[in-house]
């Protein structure tokens, strides 16, 4: 036990530690009901069959960041504290293999920094792969109610274009920015930083379909 907790609060498992002990904090006040659980929610939905790498999205950020590992159709408070636990679990077992074989400060600081980098990256398609069964439930709910309350609301779009095979836009929901994917007629000829209106879900493909803001509005 001695052991456990030693490396527990050692580097650079302790970076983990310290991190995962702030979700559990998070998640007990989200069990109490004092935080909602889309408090630091972002949902970031995407088709699976997109690719990433053929020019036609225009992710950036976190949101591309989630998109190129996998890490997409589940809030990503979840996606964020299976990583941590996956990541802590990782550094945990590699610093139990073998660390402790020297005293040299200047050693176990350049180890445990690899140790750090190493955990993270594994820890990045164990977790798309434990998050796969968790996408069908959390797309029934968002084509449930949660789709419902999109309809009529203002988004961004967010791809080069949209028509009737592709296209993404954002959306806020309650708080929540979404990124969803949207079809549209090409006769509006949508690009980048265009304004759009929700006005269908087509729940089988959980897509939804946009108009101008000129045409909503008349």
């Amino acid at each position: 036990m001695s052991e456990f907790w030693a490396i527990t609060n050692s580097f650079p498992t302790a970076i983990y530690t310290t991190i995962n002990l702030v979700l559990i904090g998070y998640w007990l006040l989200v069990a109490l009901g004092l935080f909602d659980f889309e408090f630091f929610d972002i949902d970031i939905d995407i088709d699976p069959d997109i690719d990433l790498d053929s020019g036609t999205t225009q992710l950036t950020g976190f949101a591309g960041f989630l998109a190129t590992f996998g890490l997409t159709g589940v809030p990503v408070t979840i996606v964020f504290t299976i990583l941590m636990f996956v990541s802590w679990t990782l550094s945990y077992f590699l610093v139990l293999l073998g660390l402790f074989w020297t005293t040299n400060a200047l050693i176990l600081w350049v180890a445990g920094s690899i140790i750090l980098i190493i955990s993270f990256l594994f820890s990045l398609p164990i977790t798309a792969q434990i998050i796969k069964p968790l996408r069908k439930l959390f797309r029934q709910l968002y084509g449930g109610s949660g789709a419902k309350i999109l309809l009529g609301k203002p988004c961004i779009i967010r791809s080069s274009r949209v028509d009737l095979n592709f296209g993404e836009a954002l959306c806020d929901m309650e708080g929540a920015s979404l990124i969803i994917n949207v079809r549209a007629e090409e006769k509006y000829q949508f690009k980048k930083g265009d304004s759009a209106r929700i006005i269908e879900h087509d729940k089988e493909k959980n897509t939804y379909f946009i108009i101008s803001e000129e045409e909503f509005n008349t």
